[in-house]
């Protein structure tokens, strides 16, 4: 516990010598009631008092207590608005709920076009599901013209992440030819990869070619 209040104390002296990271580890000791008694709209201050400075972390905990209510009046609107600024400062988490609230309609407009994008953003920095997103917005034509080549290529990306979803389709585009040259033997091998994560599309496709 000690130890745990002398962290609180250095983040505080910090944060009140103008250190924005140090505003928003204050925060997440108030939120968590690490060294000091939890408050979580102390908590929410001190997000905001970093975020108002331009700390990426900051930007991202203040969206995250608008979109909860956490320490704050719940305002779907805000979330989004300062999700997207931690989005536009390369905070992958923040790009991939820039493009929820997109497709959703979640605090702004639906608009696919610009879910597409962000997803997109976060796919280039390794995310998987995004990877899958974009993938899916390729084979749906949803947000960006139809292009099954692009839909092959960011499903592969995230099978090669280990994703088994994307592992199955990977193969099963690989065995019908669908945006990629057809290769059997390839395609049974990223059908397998899933399998063996128990991925039940893919025990199923395998046990159906039997």
């Amino acid at each position: 516990m000690n130890k745990e209040r002398e962290t609180a104390n250095t983040y505080r002296r910090m944060a009140m010598e103008g250190d924005t990271r140090s505003m928003n580890n204050l925060g997440v000791c108030y939120m968590r009631g690490y060294g000091v008694r939890e408050d979580h709209a102390l908590a929410f201050e001190w997000y905001m008092k970093a975020a108002e400075q331009g700390d990426v972390y900051g930007c991202f905990n203040v969206a995250e207590c608008y979109y909860k209510g956490d320490g704050v009046v719940q305002d779907p609107a805000k979330a989004f608005e300062w999700y997207l600024k931690a989005a536009t400062k390369g905070d992958m988490q923040s790009q991939v709920n820039v493009a929820n609230a997109y497709y959703l309609g979640t605090g702004i407009p639906e608009d696919h076009t610009k879910a597409f994008r962000w997803y997109r953003e976060a796919a280039f920095q390794g995310h998987l599901q995004s990877q899958k997103n974009v993938g899916a917005a390729y084979w749906n034509g949803d947000g960006v013209e139809k292009n099954l080549e692009e839909c092959a290529f960011w499903y592969e990306l995230a099978a090669n992440g280990g994703d088994p979803q994307a592992q199955f389709a990977t193969g099963w585009f690989l065995m019908t030819s669908n945006g990629v040259p057809i290769d059997k033997v390839a395609g049974l091998k990223w059908i397998r990869r899933a399998k063996n994560q128990g991925y039940q599309p893919a025990i199923d496709y395998l046990e159906n070619l039997q």
